[in-house]
């Protein structure tokens, strides 16, 4: 993916969020990954991916830390 589409990915999901609001986040969220995760073709290309995310929650990743 390029940066121009890593761009307007990002831009997209941020207003894609806005729609549903905050109350509906998490539903979107979960939903989004879901489906993400059913285009893969095995478990081994997305376990690494969700240890990911949980290292950089533990880390403060993203919590202005």
């Amino acid at each position: 993916m390029t940066d121009a589409d890593l761009d307007r990915s990002y831009s997209a999901l941020c207003e894609a969020l806005a729609r549903v609001g905050e109350d509906k986040a998490p539903l979107f969220l979960s939903m989004l990954c879901l489906l993400l995760i059913s285009r893969q073709q095995a478990a081994h290309e997305v376990l690494p991916l969700f240890a990911h995310a949980e290292r950089q929650c533990a880390d403060g990743a993203g919590d202005g830390r």
